[in-house]
This record gives C-alpha cells, sequence and structure tokens, in this order.
C-alpha cells in the first residue's frame, strides 16, 4: 500500500522572484537547492544524514515535475548498551536511530506529493516537511475534509463510508461505518440513506476512473480525514506507473475541491 501526502506551497500565493518564472515554479532553479541538500551517503552506501537523493526532473502527461527521494532520521526508541570504560563494565544508555526514505515529487503549479510505503516512513512526515521548507516554501496541506468527499461520494462509485459527529434529533448515534458491494448495482446502502446528511464524513473508498494502457478502467483510492491520508494499492495498476496515477489523482482531487457543491 501506498499512503499519499498532498501540499501546496507557498510560492501559488506570494511569488518569489527566484522560485517562480511567469508564476510557475522554476522546477530548474529548485532542482539544483535540491542537489545543493543531497544526502550524506558514507562509502558503503549507509545514509549518514536528512537531504535529497537522486533529484531530477521528468515529463509525465505533458506537465514537468521534479521526481526525488529525500531522507529522513528516525529513531526505535533507546536501548541499554554493555561497554567497556577502562576496567569497567558499563552500561550506556543507546538511542537505535536509522534513515527512511520518502517518495516526492513538486509540480510547476507548486503542489507537493509524498508518498510513504511503510508505517515507519510515514512517521517521518514531520521532519521531511521541513526539509523541503528549507528550500525557501511553506507547505500547506491538502485538507482531506467532509466537503470533499461529500464531493467525491456524489461524482463517483463508492465502497465504504464513515461517518463522525452526526446529529440527528432523537438519535444517539455518533458515528458510522458501513459498505455496499459495488457488484450489486441493485442494491442501496439504508445506512447512508438515514445518516448522510447528519454526520460528517471522516473516510470514503471510492472508484477512480483511470485511462491508461496495460491498467484497469477504475483504481480504487481511500481517503480519510485524520491525517488527510490518501491510500492505494499499487498492485491495482497493472502495468501503469504509481507516478502516472498520483499525478492524475492530485489533478482530478484539486479539480473536485474546486467544483461547486
Amino acid at each position: 500500500m501506498a499512503t499519499l501526502n498532498i501540499y501546496t506551497l507557498s510560492t501559488a500565493r506570494q511569488l518569489d522572484l527566484f522560485l517562480t518564472q511567469d508564476g510557475e515554479l522554476d522546477l530548474d532553479y529548485v532542482l539544483q537547492l535540491m542537489r545543493g541538500k543531497a544526502a550524506p551517503i558514507n562509502e558503503g552506501g549507509a545514509i549518514t544524514g536528512e537531504g535529497f537523493i537522486q533529484p531530477e526532473i521528468r515529463v509525465r502527461d505533458n506537465s514537468r515535475l521534479i521526481e526525488s527521494y529525500c531522507t529522513s532520521r528516525g529513531s526505535l526508541g533507546y536501548y541499554n548498551e554493555a561497554r567497556m570504560q577502562g576496567e569497567a563494565l558499563i552500561t550506556r544508555r543507546t538511542q537505535h536511530q536509522f534513515y527512511s526514505k520518502t517518495a516526492m515529487l513538486i509540480t510547476e503549479k507548486s503542489d507537493l506529493v509524498l508518498t510513504f510505503y511503510y508505517t515507519s516512513e510515514e512517521g517521518s512526515k514531520s521532519n521531511i516537511k521541513s526539509l523541503i521548507e528549507t528550500l525557501g516554501f511553506e507547505a500547506t496541506i491538502f485538507r482531506i475534509d467532509h466537503n470533499l468527499m461529500e464531493k467525491v461520494q456524489k461524482k463517483f462509485a463508492w465502497s465504504a463510508v464513515k461517518l463522525d459527529k452526526i446529529d440527528k434529533g432523537g438519535d444517539k448515534t455518533k458515528r458510522v461505518s458501513y459498505e455496499i458491494d459495488l457488484a450489486d448495482d441493485q442494491s442501496t446502502s439504508q445506512v447512508d440513506e438515514d445518516y448522510r446528511d447528519f454526520g460528517k464524513r471522516s473516510h470514503i473508498t471510492f472508484e477512480l476512473p483511470y485511462n491508461s494502457p496495460g491498467a484497469p478502467s477504475k483504481i480504487s483510492v481511500k481517503m480519510y480525514s485524520q491525517g488527510n491520508r490518501i491510500v492505494i494499492n499499487e498492485n491495482e495498476l497493472g502495468n501503469s506507473s504509481l507516478e502516472d496515477f498520483v499525478l492524475y489523482l492530485l489533478n482530478a482531487l484539486k479539480e473536485i475541491k474546486d467544483e461547486e457543491v
């Protein structure tokens, strides 16, 4: 599973003479900045610090973007290490540290997408955000909120929804989760009909139409308000690359968010 977080970089509103050209992000300049903050790697191939790895400009669907990895320091906690100090055997409290990688892309429209494959990687999100902001940006999260999920539910086939903060007179229910079988197009969800107008959506699973050679015509996407997370099973994509689909999904969600209810 791949977990995504989407951000908008501040240059979309506050143009920087160095970071932008004609209102769009100057990817060549940003690439130079990223190369100047490369992650240190020792002779054995071990990553020894935070930074960017293999940043490059790519073209996908006629759009230029930067694709890169970035590294972040994490910790598995502390352990008690036995050591000799002179003639004495001592115990030293030591922190176990490691460096994880995160895939990222930056578009000319000042979009930033981070992709995590493991829980330990996702835990480094704040560090990665801080690293990217050292390039001269401020990154604002793309919110996966009730309004966006309501539009998605009306626009696409969906299979699961969770509602929180239910406020329905005479009903003590505070939250509900429900699923439907997309293969049964004759059935409807009675729970959805009873509660969809009385709660705040906090999760939705829906089918996004997709037209790419070697890929299914629809891809299942899960969105959560908690953490503003998007989850994709990359194995569903067939021969289509995850990066191509991420860019397609990014543009689709931006369009939906801007639509009138």
